[in-house]
């Protein structure tokens, strides 16, 4: 089981190229990207994605790579003429506003101004800076899913110990269910007993009472239910594919079933049993929002 919060960075130069590439994924609901790289890379920017799905089922992927060819043999010198004349109108308009302000327009002042003069590669075999970037990639993604491991590790350890938490809070109101029931017609004989006195009780209808109550306070299929549930999830946690999907589904399943349980037991303790049960389900949910 991995976590969707993961870090990766690997750095690359030879006799050609110098690449860094690092990887930083976060929670997210799908597999979204943010990848920001050179724009001379953009026609290899499908295949970065691709490869990186390959590692990652889902979390916000954020994608950072420099890349630079080293020496000469495919750079060239660009000249933005329109920038250059927008920068001299510009300081001409500014020079007219006050008499007072020097003439220094020079050749060095504007090819100072950015994106005057730029050094653009000049690339055309791309399928060879993907075979150096390629390498760098994967051991970069090799990094982040170590850590999403880690972390993925101590999430299911918190996971599971919750869960066995959960299971003794059920095991408690498993036991006290009955009583619940026995209570509940000792309650009623003493309450028709001070309102008439006087007047035997008929026992046969006080059972049928009693009877059509337990069908509604009974727990026992939540119960079952509840304990399938938490047997799923101590399952899933243990498959090696992505599970954050199907237990963030299940784990509301097993708070659909406690609530239920709340609402249909009328004792006290196990109303308080009740409570830290969905205390714990509620820092499950939350850890589990964290798993791919």
């Amino acid at each position: 089981m991995k976590s969707m919060t993961g870090f990766g960075r690997k750095d690359y130069r030879d006799e050609e190229i110098d690449c860094s590439i690092e990887i930083k994924t976060i929670n997210h609901r799908f597999r979204d990207f943010f990848v920001k790289i050179p724009k001379t890379l953009n026609p290899i920017e499908e295949k970065i994605r691709n490869t990186v799905s390959q590692s990652i089922a889902r979390g916000r992927i954020e994608i950072f790579i420099k890349y630079s060819e080293l020496g000469t043999k495919n750079r060239r010198i660009v000249f933005n003429r329109d920038l250059a004349k927008n920068y001299i109108s510009v300081l001409n308009e500014i020079r007219r506003l006050d008499s007072m302000i020097g003439d220094d327009l020079s050749l060095s002042l504007i090819s100072k101004f950015p994106d005057v003069i730029m050094i653009e590669e000049d690339i055309d075999d791309y399928e060879s800076i993907w075979l150096k970037i390629q390498p760098v990639l994967v051991k970069t993604l090799a990094e982040v899913d170590a850590s999403r491991v880690r972390e993925g590790s101590a999430l299911k350890k918190d996971v599971v110990n919750r869960c066995c938490t959960v299971r003794e809070h059920v095991k408690k109101i498993k036991e006290k269910s009955p009583d619940m029931l026995e209570r509940y017609r000792d309650e009623l004989r003493e309450k028709i007993s001070s309102y008439v006195e006087s007047v035997e009780i008929d026992e046969k209808r006080l059972l049928t009472e009693v009877a059509l109550m337990t069908d509604k306070l009974n727990i026992d299929e939540e119960l079952t239910r509840l304990q399938s549930h938490l047997d799923r999830l101590q399952g899933m946690v243990e498959e090696t594919e992505p599970v954050g999907r199907k237990l963030d589904f299940l784990i509301q399943e097993v708070n659909r079933e406690i609530n239920t349980i709340g609402s249909k037991a009328s004792d006290l303790a196990i109303a308080n049993i009740v409570v830290d049960v969905k205390s714990e389900i509620e820092k499950i949910r939350e850890q589990i929002q964290n798993i791919e």
